[in-house]
């Protein structure tokens, strides 16, 4: 086994040996199958569109923001934690080259958000699919793979998002904190309302146009993929600096 393949099955260890993942997975999980339970009950009713509609299957597979989120918190942990804990001090012992401990740490956290976040979109289509197969209806938007695809691109890059966080300010409940705040109050509750043309150039807004279906209201999916490859290439650029440069003592 060669060293980077070490270093990428330590990193995969930590992940799962850390309590806030597996339960970041669970909750996702039991979330993705309630969400869509909940759309199909209040289907039809108070102004809701029908169950089986267009309009209706696609609330019902907006789950792309859930497996986001989660990414975006393990990554954080991920990056942050060892400085919090300080197993990043014999961790560099073993493997002194900063750079490259941080790139796979990225890759490993990238992957998983990949897998995770297609699992999880897998979980609720296949709860979509069943739902609506006991109404009778067997068909689904033709979107829907797409909205597959973007989801599992989205949370690719909200792990990458979080892990140039965690590692720049190694600080994991206050990078949590800020990451949850800007996403809910400053995009989408401030900045949704006053400068929607704006908004959806930011990165949440920018990953609706990967989870939602296509409208005005958000970027193209091609679109919206690059800016948010962008924001994480340069928060990681940013982040690994930092990490060469600063005292882990």
């Amino acid at each position: 086994m060669t060293g980077t393949a070490r270093l990428a099955r330590a990193e995969l260890r930590k992940l799962f040996t850390a309590r806030a993942a597996p339960a970041s997975i669970a909750i996702a999980a039991v979330l993705a199958v309630a969400s869509v339970l909940i759309d199909a009950v209040v289907a039809g009713k108070s102004g809701a569109h029908a169950l089986g509609s267009t309009a209706e299957t696609y609330q019902m597979l907006k789950l792309g923001g859930l497996s986001a989120v989660v990414m975006l918190i393990i990554g954080i942990l991920a990056a942050g934690g060892e400085f919090r804990h300080r197993t990043i001090v014999p961790t560099l012992l073993a493997t002194p080259d900063r750079t490259w401990l941080f790139v796979v740490k990225v890759a490993v956290v990238t992957v998983f958000g990949a897998v995770f976040s297609a699992v999880i979109f897998g979980l609720g289509l296949g709860t979509v699919a069943g739902t609506l197969a006991a109404h009778g209806i067997h068909h689904l938007p033709a979107q829907t793979g797409r909205l597959y695809f973007g989801s599992v691109i989205a949370g690719a890059c909200f792990g990458m998002i979080g892990a140039a966080l965690g590692a720049l300010t190694r600080n994991t409940v206050g990078a949590i904190v800020a990451a949850i705040a800007w996403a809910i109050f400053v995009e989408q509750i401030i900045l949704q309302a006053v400068a929607p043309s704006l908004e959806k150039w930011l990165p949440v807004g920018a990953s609706l146009g990967l989870t939602n279906p296509p409208s005005a209201s958000v970027l193209p999916p091609a679109l919206a993929g690059l800016v948010l490859i962008g924001y994480a290439a340069v928060l990681l650029i940013a982040a690994s600096t930092s990490t060469i440069r600063r005292d882990v003592g």
